[in-house]
């Protein structure tokens, strides 16, 4: 009899999902099907215990989340379900299941409630390995959740898979690999294997053909040699990092593809130098951050639909000594900071980040909760846990919050909320006079309490604005940035830019001074790529013709401008390319110029000249003649508008959804 007993677990509430793992059984037994026409004599033996092993639960939405396991496993494999969408569903169900007390870190989505799941299913120094979204590792909402991993396990690795590892699934996902604790009192003091993946030995599509690249198996057998010889591993591939477990803050992101910088990633192939996608991955892109915005939307329409408590808000004065008390830190200058040692962090300006580290504290009561701010800067805050020892400097304010009932995450929120009534920023300090001026709305209960669980109730709401709003912002700079490559069957050609255009010097006598004494209607632009390049206006023109614009110096230079028809001249720090053919389309060689001239990588100090731009080619469809196509260009110039009012309208409403104003009571 076997030593080994493997236990199988899916979720079918379904027909649909029932189908699709008969299908994936299916799948793994024509993988087995060599070991099965090896041994012939026990194929019945195997059909039982393929069929022993792997239970179909069908009950309840739950799933396996049903079952209460605890120190069960030595070793889970699991690739959980990751979606926010409908979590609260699940959530109610383990209300009614009275799970609450097993499933007590309220992570977000499903993941969430697997990992937990997961890690009290394994035995003291059991292993699991499991595929992770980003999410668990990315979202703030989640640091309890990252809290409990570190409480209760080693983690000994985390390896970035490239997105569509899996063809179903867009997000981009990671393997966990952990070890529970013997004993979970125990801190880990060993590093943490880290790899990046480009490619898996199989394309990513959905036809999965076997390729050469296999990153996955080499971080396999990385991952084998860093286990046996944690402490003593050296590796000198790219991919692979050994990363302190001092990084593994819970406060902060796990994504560990973020260590490697800009240019690692570039050479490893990770992100591509220049964001370049075709029209099926922007679609695909679009889909993605609908679907996340949707997951936001169902988990903010959970948090509104649950019962609001009833409470007073009352309006409190920092000044008032019954609640707070205000002081800022002594003066420290930046040169006797190197003579300073210690384990006490110092904060200054830049309240959510120590500048270095003290032995000696100008706070001698550390017994109340603190919130930070910073007095020179953005008016930033932090807040210091009571009995945590840290140092302020005369650039930094502390409020030592007397009432352990004020949550010191909830004053944060309201200093924040009050921000812009006050006025602070770099202009306006929150020096200590001003702050005791600045007034907070606090809760109290029908009792005359202060009210622990509203406050809670406003963090849980903000908290989810806030990850809402990271997220619209990071939709927002991928798809602005995205250059969408529009694919095309015409006959291109290469062409040099002199053999296409008249480039013209702008008129270096238009100056200031000179626009000043020669004031009139006719525009003047220059190498300012702000108000569409205006510099200014004068009672004469030199142009009155369509053209492309070229910005030739300053910070910008190297910006294209398409300029229609019109009366206007150019100064000195500005070029016209002027079309020699009538077959040519402007709008086509805008799109081409500026896809082309971002590898030139112009600035003020490598000025695109017009000796250095004439050699410069970009391609212009031709037709069976021979002849610039401008049928094709057109066309080809349709779509790239199109697709830049489509990512203007996206942008729009993303700023339309962050620039809501929510009501946290």
């Amino acid at each position: 009899k076997s030593n080994i007993e493997i236990f199988g677990y899916d979720i079918g509430f379904d027909k649909d999902e029932q189908k699709t793992i008969i299908l994936a059984k299916a799948n793994m037994l024509i993988y087995f099907s060599e070991l099965i026409k090896d041994n012939k004599t026990i194929t019945t033996q195997f059909a039982d215990l393929f069929n022993k092993s792997f239970e179909l639960k069908k009950n309840s939405i739950l799933g396996t989340l049903a079952v209460k396991e605890e120190e069960k496993y030595d070793l889970i494999l699991s690739n959980p379900p990751y979606v926010t969408s409908g979590s609260s569903n699940i959530k109610e169900e383990i209300k009614r299941k009275n799970l609450s007390n097993y499933y007590k870190i309220n992570a977000m989505g499903l993941e969430g409630l697997f990992m937990e799941w997961i890690i009290k299913a394994l035995k003291p120094n059991g292993k699991a390995f499991i595929v992770v979204p980003d999410g668990i590792l990315n979202r703030q909402n989640d640091k309890n959740l990252r809290q409990y991993i570190l409480d209760e396990c080693t983690i000994d690795g985390i390896i970035s898979l490239p997105v569509k590892t899996f063809f179903s699934t867009p997000k981009k996902t990671y393997i966990l690999c952990i070890t529970k604790k013997g004993n979970r009192l125990e801190q880990q003091i060993e590093p943490v294997f880290t790899y990046l993946v480009s490619e898996i030995g199989e394309s990513r599509d959905i036809y999965r053909f076997e390729i050469e690249q296999d990153d996955l198996t080499e971080a396999i057998n990385w991952f084998n040699q860093f286990k046996n010889a944690k402490t003593t591993f050296k590796c000198d591939e790219k991919r692979c990092k050994i990363q302190p477990i001092s990084k593994f803050n819970p406060e902060n992101h796990w994504s560990v593809e973020r260590w490697w910088s800009k240019e690692e990633q570039i050479e490893l192939r990770i992100v591509e130098e220049n964001k370049t996608i075709d029209i099926s991955g922007f679609s695909e892109l679009i889909g993605d951050a609908s679907e996340t915005l949707k997951e936001y939307s169902d988990l903010l329409k959970g948090v509104a639909e649950k019962k609001k408590l009833v409470c007073d808000f009352h309006e409190i004065s920092l000044s008032d000594n019954n609640y707070f008390n205000l002081f800022i830190g002594k003066r420290l200058v930046k040169k006797n900071l190197i003579h300073i040692k210690g384990d006490m962090p110092i904060f200054s300006a830049n309240a959510k980040f120590p500048i270095s580290f003290h032995s000696q504290s100008n706070i001698t009561d550390f017994s109340n909760n603190f919130v930070l701010w910073g007095i020179d800067g953005d008016f930033d805050f932090n807040f210091i846990p009571k009995n945590t020892p840290f140092v302020t400097t005369d650039h930094c304010g502390t409020i030592r919050i007397l009432k352990d009932d004020i949550l010191p995450e909830y004053l944060m929120l309201q200093l924040q909320t009050v921000k812009h009534k006050y006025g602070f920023d770099r202009g306006l300090r929150s020096s200590l006079k001003n702050m005791q001026n600045v007034c907070v709305e606090i809760p109290f209960d029908e009792q005359g309490n202060i009210d622990v669980e509203k406050q809670k109730e406003v963090i849980e709401k903000y908290e989810y604005i806030a990850e809402l709003n990271k997220k619209i912002s990071q939709y927002k700079k991928q798809i602005e940035e995205l250059k969408v490559e529009i694919e095309n069957e015409y006959d291109i050609e290469k062409f040099r830019l002199d053999n296409l255009f008249e480039i013209k010097s702008g008129n270096s006598k238009l100056t200031q001074n000179y626009l000043n004494n020669h004031k009139g209607e006719y525009v003047v632009y220059s190498a300012n790529t702000k108000q569409n390049g205006i510099f200014g206006h004068i009672d004469s023109y030199d142009f009155d013709i369509e053209c492309i614009q070229l910005t030739a110096n300053g910070v910008y230079a190297g910006t294209f401008f398409y300029r229609e028809k019109h009366k206007f001249s150019i100064n000195g720090d500005a070029r016209l390319l002027i079309k020699k053919n009538e077959k040519l389309d402007y709008h086509y060689l805008l799109n081409e110029l500026k896809n082309v001239f971002i590898a030139h990588n112009f600035n003020w100090e490598n000025k695109p000249t017009i000796e250095k731009i004439k050699p410069i080619e970009i391609s212009v469809p031709i037709n069976s003649k021979c002849e610039f196509d401008l049928s094709a260009q057109q066309q080809i110039a349709e779509k790239h508008h199109k697709i830049e009012q489509i990512k203007k309208s996206i942008s729009e409403e993303l700023d339309k959804i962050a620039s809501i104003e929510i009501d946290f009571d």
